[in-house]
């Protein structure tokens, strides 16, 4: 991934329904200067409508989505399914990182099965955490 000089990635996406969750994911990259960019969608339904978008410039999409799995009318697993179907061919430029506060092992076996899932976090996020993220995908 390619790593700017003053943050980590030119730009992520979060999507979190919580008001407090999105607060404290934003706080968390900003006091590690994590992202350049933080696009932070209340549902999945409003992130996919979001990289919509997006898509007429690819360089616009973000390098990371965090991603909340319990959400209302359509969860994160359902996001993915839609990500998939939608953004297929491009997919595997945007790693996605479950943020949950769900300790469900079904959870964790359903994330396995998509590709582009390249980790899973519980909730909450912290500093700490954004650190391990960033030496899993800038020293790889």
């Amino acid at each position: 991934m390619e790593q700017t000089t003053e943050f980590s990635f030119r730009k992520i996406m979060a999507i979190e329904d919580s008001a407090i969750d999105q607060y404290v994911i934003e706080q968390m990259m900003k006091k590690s200067s994590f992202a350049e960019r933080i696009f932070m969608s209340s549902s999945a339904q409003d992130a996919l409508d979001n990289l919509d978008k997006f898509t007429a410039n690819q360089e616009e999409m973000p390098q990371l989505i965090f991603l909340d799995i319990h959400m209302p009318n359509m969860n994160g697993f359902a996001f993915l399914t839609e990500l998939e179907k939608k953004y297929g061919h491009i997919k595997d430029r945007m790693s996605v990182i479950i943020l949950t506060t769900s300790l469900d092992p079904v959870d964790r076996t359903t994330s396995n099965s998509y590709s582009n899932i390249k980790m899973f976090l519980n909730k909450p996020l912290t500093i700490d955490k954004l650190q391990y993220v960033r030496s899993q995908f800038l020293n790889s």
